[in-house]
């Protein structure tokens, strides 16, 4: 790594932790409220206590609001959390989902071909600064949200030697957290490698066991019906879903018809997501591969909130390194589209009473509401565009 490039990045880092930490100190009931960690605090209490945590809501008695929606092994894992006071528990919603942060940006800077050596962990530091303005991690970090774990978890993973015999065990635990990152096996299996696809599932099968070992009752609940009920997340044209399907429920519907269309459509955005990625992974290009499939498992996912996109991050991350290389201009424009696109607070400091764009009111809010969403379909169908070029370029030379 060029040492302009590390001195650059490492100072505006300290401004952007020092920015972030200001805002936060200026506005903690915006920016680390933490409502979510301590509904998994809530969950955590329901377990030692004996008590489901899928039978009522963890707060209130309204379904769809503050329901559990995560797997019985992730109501395990999160008894730790239950006899932690205000103080430990914004510690570790704070600084501990940031040092995640920063596990995640040295994994993804791994896949990328970096030297993982102490320089390389030190530079993980501000880079994972940087993405705090991010909106998404922006938003995970208020909630105290799981996501940075799950995509830092599924990075490591990858980052693995694929001769390790271990590799795919970590993204089994995540899709045995939240089921989601299963499509990652779906990635393992279309990229060939098919022993850590099967570490993959076995690891998946632990978890439910030892959800049903120690947690019977709920693992029965969640898995007879409660992990496939959409009532129990919300109704899918709510606002705040900004997938593909709350984009086609605002528009034209969600039932018969409509349904199947949205069902035909993910499907296909799915198909299209893996073969793109098996080429992207046999070329050497790992992490843009695997950032594809965190975005569009996001995209078809039934119900997706703003800090389900935590894979914007990597998708900067990818963009920045691409940027760095001679004439890199199109690498550069996409930096600033995706930036301007994902970012979280910077609007705020231009003078503006939004924090991100999804929000900016204005007559055809449907747009901007769904920025991520297209956002994606335009990655994917500029890597499928770029794929396609050389094999036309090799053709033509015969």
């Amino acid at each position: 790594m060029p040492a302009p490039v590390f001195w650059t990045i490492l100072v505006l880092g300290a401004v952007a932790a020092g920015g972030y930490l200001a805002a936060v100190l200026a506005d903690p009931e915006t920016l680390m409220h933490l409502k979510d960690l301590g509904v998994y605090q809530i969950a955590g209490n329901r377990v030692l206590d004996g008590v489901s945590v899928y039978d009522t809501p963890l707060l209130g008695h309204t379904r769809g609001v503050w329901e559990f929606v995560y797997t019985p092994f992730a109501a395990l894992l999160f008894v730790p959390l239950a006899k932690l006071n205000v103080p430990l528990i914004v510690y570790v919603g704070g600084i501990g989902n940031f040092l995640i942060l920063a596990v995640a940006a040295w994994a993804a800077l791994a896949l990328l071909g970096y030297r993982r050596d102490l320089r390389l962990a030190v530079f993980s530091l501000p880079v994972a600064a940087l993405l705090l303005w991010c909106e998404p991690i922006r938003q995970t970090m208020a909630f105290g949200q799981v996501n940075i774990l799950l995509m830092t978890l599924v990075l490591v993973d990858l980052a693995l030697p694929d001769s390790f015999r271990g590799k795919g065990a970590l993204i089994g635990i995540a899709a045995g957290i939240k089921l989601t990152p299963a499509f990652f096996v779906l990635y393992l299996l279309f990229s060939k490698r098919y022993r850590a696809a099967l570490t993959s599932v076995i690891s998946l099968a632990v978890t439910l066991l030892i959800g049903f070992l120690v947690l019977p009752h709920d693992s029965k609940t969640f898995w007879s019906g409660a992990f496939a009920d959409p009532a129990r997340v919300g109704v899918p044209q709510d606002p705040s879903n900004e997938s593909l399907r709350g984009m086609f429920a605002r528009t034209i519907g969600v039932t018969g018809g409509q349904q199947l269309l949205w069902l035909v459509v993910a499907g296909a955005i799915a198909l299209a997501c893996l073969l793109l990625a098996r080429r992207l992974s046999s070329g050497g290009h790992e992490l843009l591969a695997v950032t594809l499939c965190g975005l569009t498992t996001t995209a078809v996912s039934p119900y997706s909130w703003v800090h389900h996109w935590v894979w914007l991050a990597a998708l900067l991350i990818c963009l920045l390194d691409a940027s760095l290389r001679r004439w890199a201009v199109s690498a550069w424009v996409g930096l600033a589209l995706t930036f301007a696109v994902a970012s979280g607070g910077v609007l705020l400091l231009l003078g503006s009473d939004e924090s991100s764009i999804l929000t900016i009111p204005w007559d055809h809010q449907e747009v901007n509401r769904n920025a991520y969403l297209w956002l994606t379909i335009v990655a994917l169908a500029v890597v499928a565009l770029r794929l396609k070029k050389p094999a036309q370029d090799r053709e033509a030379a015969r």
